[in-house]
């Protein structure tokens, strides 16, 4: 008895196992059409992911551009510093995720 990754979930699954206690796809019963479609949908859902996480990133550095543009009137205001942690954290994040994207691609 030997443990293997669930084409679905990738979770640890007995091979004894007809399906996975995870996320209850049929791991006896899998075609090769049933494996491919998986790791499709696997790939579609990281791929979603990471999208969102970019637009996130892009918002925050859009908020951070904005707080610093309205506290750059008042220097030393916690509105400026808020606009650094913005921009630093949402290009930080942009870079971040454009990297694990291209890394994805490759894949």
């Amino acid at each position: 008895m030997s443990i293997i990754n669930c084409p679905e979930c990738r979770s640890p699954v007995s091979d004894k196992s007809k399906i996975c206690p995870h996320c209850g796809f049929a791991i006896g019963e899998a075609s090769e059409e049933d494996l491919q479609r998986a790791a499709r949908i696997r790939r579609l859902k990281q791929q979603q992911r990471l999208n969102m996480t970019l637009y996130l990133a892009m918002i925050c550095f859009i908020a951070g551009f904005l707080a610093l543009y309205y506290g750059r009137q008042n220097p030393g205001s916690p509105l400026e510093w808020v606009g650094y942690i913005g921009l630093t954290i949402g290009g930080l994040g942009y870079l971040a995720v454009r990297v694990l994207t291209l890394a994805a691609k490759r894949r």
